[in-house]
């Protein structure tokens, strides 16, 4: 297993590498695309580490939106966030994405899975992982048939797991050594052998039927010429 998680980077440089895009909210909490934010100042959204990371915010102008930003990214896991009683319309204060290669035992084959963690996520103290199969995109995984999953969980236990990259590749390892994953994955296994078996069978006949056939020889004519009755 390979993570391509990304480490903080330092306050600095992340100001200089901060994409700031602003949503103007309304007075009835809607921005102009129809969204809902809730009654409040404009929402500021920062992409950092090429969209990695998200980290949204509530702010009267850019300079506010920054300070709290570099706020959010130095608050500790399970700290309350910045701003409690900003509505951001159920949106994280602070999104991760990280991309891994994950290993199945069983068939020996590797999923890139994409995990997608956001702090806070609806309420304080409540996090949420997305798994997402990437490639091959949506392959069934010991946690789920459809290649997603979601899950809640609080923030101390995230935190004691070791962070949604461990957390997700132990969940994974642990229900990939389940009888029922294991008989799955061996259904499938068999399923793609007789698809082969069936496929060459297929492209056997259709090169047997292609085959030109010799044309049948016939008789040439008689070169003796009938000879008038004497």
């Amino acid at each position: 297993m390979t993570g391509r998680g990304r480490k903080p980077l330092p306050h600095a440089e992340v100001a200089l590498k901060m994409e700031l895009q602003r949503i103007r909210v309304r007075a009835d909490g809607y921005d102009a695309s129809g969204a809902y934010w809730g009654a409040g100042s404009d929402v500021f959204i920062a992409s950092l580490q090429n969209g990695a990371q998200e980290i949204t915010v509530r702010a009267k102008f850019a300079a506010e939106a920054r300070t709290k930003i570099m706020a959010e990214l130095a608050r500790a896991p399970g700290a309350a966030k910045v701003a409690q009683h900003d509505p951001l319309g159920g949106a994280s204060p602070n999104k991760t994405r990280y991309e891994i290669e994950w290993r199945d035992l069983v068939t020996g084959s590797t999923t890139r899975i994409r995990i997608t963690h956001a702090r806070d996520y609806l309420i304080a103290g409540q996090d949420h992982v997305e798994v997402e199969a990437l490639a091959p995109k949506k392959a069934a995984l010991p946690i789920t048939e459809t290649g997603y999953r979601s899950q809640f969980l609080s923030a101390l236990e995230l935190i004691n797991a070791g962070g949604p990259v461990t957390f997700v590749t132990a969940w994974l390892d642990r229900e990939a050594k389940s009888k029922d994953w294991q008989k799955r994955q061996t259904v499938r296994k068999q399923g793609d052998l007789f698809q082969w078996a069936d496929a060459n069978s297929e492209v056997g006949k259709r090169k047997r039927s292609a085959k030109a056939k010799r044309p049948k020889a016939k008789a040439a004519p008689s070169r003796r010429r009938k000879r008038d009755p004497e």
